[in-house]
């Protein structure tokens, strides 16, 4: 079965590159106010009425632009998050299609279903569950646990809830409810990474790639909080955090594949008499 992760990528980079659109039109038109009509039309021997009217409110607006760089973070930040969320659903079901039975999957993912179902179950509205599907989430963690379900399917949607921003704790717990305990670490040696951030020991790549994004995370905590003393990004800060999340969810995504394609179901416990037979 080919996995939905490269489909996920191309989607999340398609809608950050509308973000990059976006900020590279607020820069041309910062531009724009900071330049002077040609003379036919300032002296309107050459009517253009609209671009006038354009131009004043560009003079006038400039100094309020970074606001709109700002929400720009907000949809980048909240992207990547529903992004991550993607990328740990379908990591679980491309694991859950691997195994023949709920009990082979592995120990995390088991533990993190039955956690997740449970929590889901008794304050569905909280995790944006109704009743009702708070109630098929339980009986199909009982059926998978009865082995009743064939071919195994789960509700891999539990394994991404989290009510915190994706800074880089938050990903690698939500990583190793998957299986994958050195996440960080593996992003680290990713060649597509140190070239981006301009380093070349694992460990120094891994620790700024994770402080670059919980500033992201903290920048855009403080824009969806403003107060009178908030300072909102220019176009170039926020191009750069997209950036920076485009390698990001490319690597990711790569690591991800890494480690399902070397992924085995593992082999059933011997039984009882079996091993005592030995």
């Amino acid at each position: 079965m080919m996995s939905d992760l490269p489909e996920i990528l191309r989607q999340f980079r398609v809608d950050v590159e509308r973000a990059e659109h976006l900020l590279n039109f607020i820069k041309r038109f910062r531009e724009f106010g900071g330049s002077a009509a040609p003379a036919q039309v300032a002296e309107a021997h050459l009517p253009w009425p609209e671009a006038m009217v354009l131009l004043e409110e560009s003079r006038n607006r400039r100094t309020d632009l970074p606001v709109l760089s700002g929400s720009l973070v907000l949809y980048l930040a909240g992207r990547f998050e529903y992004f991550v969320r993607q990328v740990i659903q379908s990591a679980a079901e491309d694991i859950a299609s691997k195994v023949a039975s709920y009990v082979a999957l592995p120990d995390s993912i088991r533990n993190e279903l039955r956690v997740r179902t449970l929590e889901v179950a008794q304050q569905p509205r909280r995790y944006g569950f109704d009743e009702a599907e708070a109630a098929a989430l339980l009986e199909s963690l009982v059926n998978n646990q009865r082995g009743a379900v064939a071919p195994l399917t789960i509700n891999a949607e539990v394994l991404s809830i989290t009510e915190s921003n994706m800074k880089d704790r938050v990903i690698a717990d939500l990583m190793k409810r998957v299986g994958m305990e050195s996440f960080w670490s593996e992003i680290g040696k990713q060649a597509q990474v140190k070239l981006h951030l301009e380093k070349q020991n694992d460990r120094e790549t891994t620790a700024e790639v994770q402080n670059r994004l919980n500033a992201i995370m903290e920048e855009r905590n403080q824009i969806a909080h403003p107060t009178a003393a908030t300072q909102f990004p220019d176009p170039d800060q926020v191009l750069n955090s997209a950036a920076l999340l485009k390698v990001l969810s490319t690597v990711m995504v790569d690591v991800l594949l890494v480690y399902l394609g070397g992924f085995r179901a593992p082999l059933p416990a011997p039984a009882a008499a079996a091993v005592a037979a030995v």
